[in-house]
């Protein structure tokens, strides 16, 4: 339905406060097949509609957008049913109907320019230990990545955009960062899917380095991550330390911002937002 059927729209907008249920669920069906174009031209009636049309205009709005997000989040699914999917387009792709701005080539080129710095300051650096630390200062300290525990159910904050725009997040997504950048030098670097707080591991000569991210790039090892996870009140199994998948993150990622919009009363978005999770978790194989 484009901006030259507004003979129909108007025809329809005058049956949009009709009481009889029938001549409603026949004017909604025709006014969702009309899409982002209907949407507009409904949110210009908003302001002059009487309660009841009103509220049956935010609701059809709502609808559509939300149909819109499916149709959005169902070719995600499809692309990442790919073997070889790529971690940072499918978190691209999980940003972009929320947040329309978002661009995959600025995100690369952050990327790209913070690990473009990490490798200056990790060139000459050899012992393990030492590179770990070295890769925390640099993003804790020189960049200022920090967890954000004031706002931490923001949806920015689950974002990879807005985290690396922000310098903000929570532990899988500034992880991500880390493991992001990581990999575009080479390091060992992988997300570890713990329960309730994500770590991030460091594979070096043999020895596992796990760094909490989220508080000050704290750096432990295996047996510190195991006290860590016991002190939260887990009885520690060892699958709580195995790397994660890219799927297994983003489903996580996807899980977060289900949360992060529940917390702000958008229960709608929450709602795709965690059966999306759940799609991907399904695809998940161990």
């Amino acid at each position: 339905m484009k901006q030259e059927q507004d003979p129909k729209f108007k025809a329809l907008m005058k049956l949009l406060d009709d009481d009889d249920p029938q001549v409603f669920a026949a004017v909604e069906r025709e006014l969702l097949d009309g899409g982002d174009d209907v949407a507009r031209l409904l949110e210009m009636e908003i302001d002059n509609a009487d309660t009841n049309v009103r509220r049956r205009i935010e609701n059809l709005v709502s609808k559509i957008h939300l149909d819109k997000l499916q149709r959005e989040y169902d070719l995600l699914l499809d692309y990442v049913s790919q073997p070889d999917f790529s971690l940072e387009r499918a978190l691209y792709m999980l940003a972009k109907p929320l947040y329309p701005e978002v661009d995959f080539a600025t995100v690369e080129s952050d990327l790209n320019d913070l690990a473009n710095e990490l490798r200056k300051r990790i060139a000459a650096v050899e012992d393990p230990y030492d590179i770990v630390q070295h890769v925390n200062d640099f993003f804790l300290t020189e960049m200022g990545f920090a967890g954000n525990s004031k706002d931490y159910y923001n949806p920015d904050n689950s974002t990879l955009h807005r985290v690396l725009e922000t310098r903000r997040g929570i532990p899988i997504s500034l992880g991500i960062v880390y493991l992001l950048v990581g990999r575009r030098l080479n390091l060992p670097v992988y997300g570890v899917g713990a329960p309730a707080h994500f770590l991030v591991k460091f594979v070096l000569e043999g020895k596992d380095f796990y760094v909490d991210v989220f508080n000050g790039g704290r750096i432990m090892s295996r047996k510190d991550a195991e006290d860590s996870i016991n002190n939260m009140g887990f009885s520690f199994e060892s699958r709580f330390l195995k790397t994660s998948a890219d799927l297994e993150m983003l489903a996580r990622s996807c899980r977060n911002m289900a949360r992060a919009f529940s917390a702000i009363d958008d229960q709608p978005k929450a709602n795709v937002l965690m059966e999306l999770s759940i799609e991907l978790e399904r695809l998940i194989t161990f």
